[in-house]
């Protein structure tokens, strides 16, 4: 069922054998599948069915470092979005930030989780089989394409053989028709559910513990409009993103000084995004002509492909990863008379004749201690901290970045891919605008002298608590965390069904 806190009465109590916090890819797959086998849910949502801009403004920041992008509705870049949506990157609103997401999916590859001796804070103390069963029964239940079969497909091989003679790589990304929106998919579940209470309008302020201050006990809600509701549990699960986590981590300070599961101050540390350059434009080679067909963005849904250096280059030379994409622009009439007049060959796929390529450039970030988000001195609507975001990089990242760009460059004219134009502005940390990635603020460790969750997302010194989001990537090298995010929520899931047994329904 789905109930507004309106419809609630003056401080409410509820009680759900798991309490989830967020509807989007990961709260809404998590609480589903809990209450389809048997587990008492509440899931809470600061948002309610429909935008509300005062809802919203509780997303606001204070930016001390590089700043996001904000809402544009005259943006070109969101245009299959709503005016009031364009370039918003964190969504209150049931369905959470799927609202306004494209639909790519693509796994993190097997080296992703290695620890790189040449980057700083590297490496997953889980490995990519860990992951492996929960990224293939996703991509099997929502619909996907098979990604495996399709590293394997002979014009992906030769691709890839041809690539690899030049010292880049290719991996290949599922591009659905409709991206995921989990109001869509999950919402008449959720209302049909007798297992699954969703309350709507309830922004988390603060979490209780027990005495001990090893359980959280309770989650604290409020409305903009004055109501109240108190959440027990006995599981809580944070399945927001990397800023809403950590916030209210930090903000649940009466009990444990600094914040729960912030005792060696690493809530909010090692933030990371992947920075993004979208207006360069790569004219055609040879084999950008023979794999034209490859490249396509349409129709959808379908698998594109994204470029890199190879690992051995990344290794001689202490890269990051950087990633390329490539997306068809095509033919007007005069640009195709003019290309006739040159003697030009045409570059050709299922969509007509190509002008160029527009490059998108996206780069991998270092994690470091001192990017990171805390708790400011200014207040929002519901008198909640709001949080300072200091993100910044370092040395590393602006050698990495521009001696991949070279490298990128003569290797993609080496392999007849083509050559860049960058026009006036080449991507640089100034000139590129975050991805709406948000990740690492309670990273994921083996120990908690070096992250905040464990190998099962648990946060350390509690025993019931986890976190469900990107904001436990440790790195994130390759672009388009949400298919992790799902599998991690998968798998935490799974966790949880075999830890906590059935009981009876939900009590008001």
């Amino acid at each position: 069922m789905i109930t507004d806190i309106l419809e609630l009465g003056e401080q409410t109590k509820l009680r759900g054998q798991v309490v989830v916090l967020g509807s989007g890819i990961a709260g809404a797959e998590l609480a589903t599948h809990l209450a389809r086998n048997g587990r008492e849910v509440v899931l809470i949502e600061s948002g309610r069915d429909r935008f509300d801009p005062s809802i919203q403004a509780l997303n606001d920041v204070v930016f001390l470092g590089k700043r996001h992008r904000e809402l544009d509705p005259d943006s070109y870049y969101h245009r299959y979005l709503p005016p009031e949506l364009r370039g918003v990157s964190r969504l209150r609103q049931f369905g959470g930030t799927s609202n306004v997401w494209t639909g790519k999916w693509k796994y993190l590859q097997p080296l992703d989780f290695e620890g790189r001796a040449w980057v700083e804070n590297s490496g997953w103390p889980i490995r990519f089989d860990d992951l492996l069963e929960h990224y293939r029964s996703a991509a099997k239940d929502y619909g996907f394409g098979d990604l495996e079969a399709e590293a394997i497909r002979p014009e992906i091989t030769a691709l890839r053989s041809k690539l690899a003679a030049n010292g880049l790589k290719m991996s290949s990304f599922y591009w659905e028709q409709t991206p995921t929106r989990t109001a869509i998919r999950f919402g008449d579940e959720m209302r049909r559910s007798k297992n699954l209470h969703v309350i709507l309008g309830a922004t988390a302020t603060e979490l209780k513990l027990d005495d001990a201050c090893q359980r959280v006990t309770a989650v604290h809600c409020r409305s903009l409009e004055g109501r109240e509701l108190t959440v027990e549990g006995d599981i809580v699960i944070l399945a927001t993103g990397a800023f809403e986590a950590a916030r209210l981590l930090l903000a649940s300070d009466r009990q444990i000084p600094g914040g729960i599961g912030n005792q060696h101050e690493l809530v909010g540390r090692f933030y990371t995004d992947h920075p993004k350059h979208h207006t360069g434009t790569l004219q055609p080679g040879s084999l950008a002509r023979q794999y034209a067909h490859e490249l396509q963005y349409a129709p959808k849904p379908r698998f594109c492909i994204c470029f890199a250096l190879d690992d051995a280059t990344q290794q001689e030379h202490r890269l990051l990863e950087h990633v390329l994409y490539l997306k068809p622009i095509y033919e007007k009439p005069m640009e195709r008379v003019w290309r006739t007049l040159q003697g030009r060959p045409a570059c050709r796929d299922g969509n007509g004749a190509i002008a160029s390529y527009r490059v998108k450039f996206v780069t991998e970030q270092v994690p470091h201690t001192q990017s990171r988000i805390q708790l400011g001195t200014e207040y929002d609507a519901l008198g909640q901290r709001k949080l300072e975001v200091n993100w910044c990089f370092t040395q590393h990242d602006e050698r990495s970045l521009e001696k991949t760009l070279h490298l990128l460059t003569q290797r993609f004219a080496e392999a007849g891919l083509g050559t860049f134009d960058f026009g006036d502005e080449p991507p640089s940390l100034e000139n590129m605008t975050d991805a709406a990635h948000q990740m690492g603020t309670t990273r994921m460790a083996c120990r908690p002298e070096e992250g905040v969750v464990d190998i099962n997302c648990r946060v350390f010194g509690t025993e019931n608590l986890y976190v469900a989001s990107s904001a436990v990537f440790p790195t994130g090298p390759s672009y388009s965390p949400t298919f992790t995010i799902l599998a991690l929520a998968r798998r935490l899931g799974q966790h949880i069904l075999q830890t906590t047994p059935i009981t009876t329904q939900i009590c008001v």
